[in-house]
This record gives structure tokens, C-alpha cells and sequence, in this order.
């Protein structure tokens, strides 16, 4: 009977070490559900790429684009920095990006592109590089509440003066999202950051 209890003892402690860890990353990847419109102006927006659907923006790209149209016909931002590769459809992120919001009306002159990243940390790093180069210094990072945490970190760690614009998805189921993002964060903070 003694082994026993210390082998639940043996399992149990890690067990809810971990299990505590994740509730705590939980709690900062769903820190900007309640985040507002922001309402100061900035530079740029930098939007965050996510998948295209036979070279269109998937439904979560398309939240994605809707708010950085918002800040741009608000005049919260002059330029819209659209980051992402080239996946699966032949075409980057950025470029997808692009067509949708120039069939929305806005101008090819306020859109800059990004196509070299494939992850959070690249799109920060090269963004942070387009902005030197035209002379940008602050951002609102255009993304989905859930992945805003992870983002700020990477904005940070690349120099990029930058705050929230979240976007509080319609489309996304985010019990996985959040679970799949808390993972990313856990990794981040061991890894990356």
C-alpha cells in the first residue's frame, strides 16, 4: 500500500505541476479576449498571415483583413504590412492579402508585403526590416485575440513598437485554437524568448 502511494505521489506532482502550467499559459493566451477597437493612430498594421483557400483568404485570414480594413478606413493607420510565404496555393500569404484588400478599395500604395515568412517569429522579424526601410515606427499587430500574447512576445524580441489590434473570431473553434496556441507559447518561453 505504501508503494503505491508513492508512486501517486511520484506521478501525481508532475502531473499537476503541468497541469498548472497549462491553466497559467491558458490565462495569457486568452488575456485579449475583451480587447477593444484600438483607437490611437499608429503606422502601420501588420497583419498576420493564415491560410489561403484556393489562393483566397481562408474565413480566419478574411477576420484578419476586416479589422486592418477597419483601422485603415478609420485613418488609425496610413499602411497595411501584409506578412506571409508562400504555401500550399503558389501564391504567399502576403499575396492573397493583397487582392482581397485591393478589391475592398484600398490603394496598391498602402499595401506593403512581406512573402519571405513562415511562422509568428519571421513575420515580426522581417516586418520589423520592411519598417526600417520605410521609415515606420509604430504598429498595431493584426492577428486573432488568442495568438496576440505569442505575437507581442515576438514583436519585442524583433524591436517592433507594437500594440493589439485582436480580432474575436466567428469562424474558429477556439477550444483548439487555444490549446494549440498554449503549446506554441509553452515551447516559446522554453525556446524562443
Amino acid at each position: 500500500m505504501v508503494k503505491k502511494k508513492r508512486w501517486a505521489v511520484v506521478l501525481g506532482i508532475p502531473l499537476l505541476i503541468g497541469l498548472g502550467g497549462f491553466v497559467y499559459v491558458w490565462n495569457l493566451v486568452s488575456a485579449h479576449d475583451e480587447t477593444a477597437m484600438p483607437t490611437e493612430k499608429r503606422d502601420v498594421a501588420i497583419v498576420l498571415g493564415a491560410a489561403l483557400w484556393e489562393g483566397k483568404p481562408s474565413p480566419a485570414l478574411e477576420e484578419r483583413l476586416q479589422m486592418a480594413l477597419q483601422l485603415y478606413k478609420e485613418k488609425r493607420v496610413d499602411v497595411l504590412l501584409l506578412s506571409g510565404g508562400v504555401g500550399d496555393d503558389g501564391i504567399s500569404e502576403a499575396e492573397g492579402m493583397k487582392q482581397y484588400l485591393v478589391e475592398e478599395g484600398v490603394p496598391v500604395g498602402a499595401l506593403l508585403l512581406e512573402e519571405q515568412a513562415r511562422s509568428t517569429e519571421e513575420n515580426l522579424r522581417h516586418a520589423r526590416t520592411l519598417m526600417k526601410e520605410k521609415g515606420h515606427h509604430t504598429a498595431y499587430l493584426v492577428t486573432h485575440d488568442y495568438h496576440i500574447y505569442r505575437a507581442l512576445k515576438y514583436a519585442h524580441k524583433a524591436d517592433v513598437t507594437a500594440k493589439p489590434a485582436a480580432v474575436h473570431s466567428e469562424v474558429l473553434w477556439m477550444g483548439f485554437h487555444k490549446t494549440r496556441e498554449s503549446l506554441a507559447v509553452m515551447k516559446g518561453s522554453l525556446f524562443d524568448w
